[in-house]
C-alpha cells in the first residue's frame, strides 16, 4: 500500500490543474471508488454507451480473464487498485478527458480484435505511450510549436516565454506524468502531441480549455497516432510555470535534459 498525502498538491506546480479541481476535497486518506466515482460526469459512459464506473480490483474481479480495455468496453467497469497513485491520477483523466478515453479504448479494443491481444499494433503502442506520459501543446503560433519540435528549447522556453498560455500552452494528460511529478526530477521527459487550435482557444475559461481539447482530440485521435511518429520529447520541468527552477534563464544550460534534435 502507498502511502497518502493530503497536500500533494504542494509537491509541484505541475498540480495546478488538479489543485484547482480537487483542492477543495480535503481527503485526508486515500478516496474510495465510490468517492471518485462521485467526481466523474453523470453521463461518462463508454463507446456501448454503458455508464462508466471505477471499481476496486480485486483477485475476484480479474479472475475471469478479461483484459483491462476489453472490461471498460464490455462491461463499463474500470479496475482501479487502492491506495495506488498511478490509478488515482488514471482516474481524475477519466473526469478531465471522457471523450479522449472512451476514443483510446474504442482503439485498443478494435486493434485487439484485429491483431490479437498479445502483440500491440503500432497504434495501440501509440495510445499506451500518450496515456502514460502524455502532454497536449496546443498552439495557435505555428513557429514557436517548429521550435519545440525541433529541440530549440532556449528560443521556445525563454526567448518566447511570452508566447506561453497567449498563443501555446502545455496541458497534462498522461496519468503517469502525474505520478512522477509527486517526486520531480531533472530528466523528467514526457511526450508532447501538437494540436493546432483556434486563437479564441486561449481566452477560455477553465473547463472550457479542457471541453475544447478532449473534443478536439477525440475526433483526431486515430487519425494522429497510427504510430508514434507524432510524439515528441519534451522536458517537463522546462514548461514555463511548471517548475520554479525555470524562472532563471540559465536552467536550460543543461543539455543532458535540454538534448538537440539528434540527426538523421
Amino acid at each position: 500500500m502507498q502511502q497518502w498525502q493530503a497536500d500533494f498538491f504542494k509537491n509541484s506546480p505541475l498540480f495546478n490543474d488538479l489543485d484547482r479541481l480537487l483542492g477543495h476535497m480535503g481527503w485526508q486518506q486515500w478516496p474510495s471508488c465510490d468517492e471518485l466515482n462521485k467526481l466523474l460526469p453523470d453521463d461518462l459512459a463508454n463507446y456501448q454507451g454503458q455508464p462508466l464506473t471505477l471499481v476496486e480490483q480485486t483477485d475476484e474481479l480479474l479472475s475471469d480473464g478479461i483484459y483491462y480495455e476489453q472490461r471498460i468496453y464490455q462491461q463499463g467497469l474500470v479496475p482501479t487498485r487502492s491506495a495506488n497513485w498511478h490509478d488515482f491520477f488514471n482516474a481524475l483523466i477519466f473526469l478531465l478527458f471522457p471523450q479522449t478515453k472512451r476514443e483510446m479504448n474504442r482503439l485498443h479494443v478494435e486493434h485487439m480484435a484485429q491483431y490479437g491481444s498479445r502483440k500491440r499494433s503500432p497504434c495501440r503502442d501509440a495510445i499506451t505511450l500518450f496515456d502514460e506520459c502524455g502532454v497536449i501543446i496546443a498552439y495557435s503560433n505555428d513557429e514557436i510549436m517548429q521550435q519545440l519540435s525541433n529541440h530549440q528549447w532556449y528560443k521556445s522556453f525563454v526567448e518566447n516565454r511570452d508566447c506561453w498560455q497567449k498563443s501555446i500552452s502545455a496541458t497534462m494528460i498522461g496519468h503517469a506524468n502525474y505520478e512522477k511529478a509527486l517526486d520531480p526530477y531533472i530528466g523528467f521527459t514526457g511526450k508532447a502531441l501538437y494540436l493546432k487550435v483556434s486563437e479564441e482557444f486561449f481566452e477560455l475559461q477553465f473547463w472550457d480549455r479542457y471541453q475544447y481539447l478532449d473534443t478536439l482530440l477525440a475526433q483526431n485521435l486515430a487519425l494522429l497516432l497510427q504510430d508514434n511518429s507524432n510524439l515528441y520529447p519534451l522536458p517537463i520541468l522546462g514548461v514555463p510555470g511548471w517548475w520554479p527552477a525555470n524562472e532563471n534563464a540559465e536552467f536550460y544550460d543543461n543539455q543532458h535534459y535540454f538534448r538537440a534534435k539528434r540527426k538523421k
